[in-house]
């Protein structure tokens, strides 16, 4: 299958307030605005949070000992669950306002560069969404997250020859990493079933 599907055809900057149909397709319509098949986005969301929209996680080895304890004393107080997955910590919220309030806690102690949302918006893209007027806390609106992530996205594929490049820049680590072939297979998966009736696509919105 031949993944230049992907081809930057626009790179307008976030219009995500702009007025909405209740019943459209996030996935599509973004997918449109910044020339990325929407079945791309989706795969990168599922590998990236499983489609958890409160999900904020990051590597738990460049904590120091003192922000693990108070990390983990915080969480126990909120009652907030938590994972390990190899070096990385997911902290995994049951709302927005969970979220926020974890968000909050890791950006005003120093905490490492957290991953935000239903596409894991790293917190590095600060200064960028603070010229769009987009909080953190916005980032837990799927619709707001799903934009933000096409949009990085977008201009990884703008400086980056092929897919591969592309999608592993998305990940921040273009060489040696296996994250391309884990959203490849999860776009196999997805596109598969949409060649089978492509009357519709099997996206669900996470409004």
């Amino acid at each position: 299958m031949a993944f230049r599907l992907f081809i930057l055809l626009c790179l307008p900057f976030f219009i995500w307030a702009a007025p909405r149909q209740a019943n459209e397709n996030i996935w599509v319509k973004v997918g449109q605005i910044y020339g990325i098949e929407p079945s791309l986005l989706y795969s990168i969301a599922k590998v990236e949070s499983n489609l958890d929209r409160y999900v904020v996680a990051f590597s738990a080895h460049k904590m120091t000992p003192k922000q693990a304890r108070d990390l983990e004393a915080f969480l126990k107080q909120k009652g907030i669950e938590s994972q390990m997955h190899t070096k990385v910590i997911s902290i995994r919220s049951k709302n927005k306002y969970e979220a926020s309030h974890v968000v909050h806690f890791l950006y005003t102690r120093n905490y490492p560069r957290f991953d935000m949302g239903i596409m894991q918006i790293n917190s590095i893209h600060k200064p960028m969404l603070d010229r769009a007027n987009i909080s953190f806390y916005d980032l837990f609106d799927p619709k707001v997250n799903i934009q933000v992530g096409a949009y990085i996205l977008a201009t990884c594929f703008a400086k980056h020859k092929n897919n591969k490049d592309a999608i592993n820049a998305y990940n921040g680590k273009i060489k040696d990493n296996p994250y391309s072939a884990k959203v490849f297979k999860e776009f196999k998966k997805l596109y598969s079933s949409y060649q089978k009736d492509n009357s519709k696509l099997h996206y669900k919105d996470p409004s």
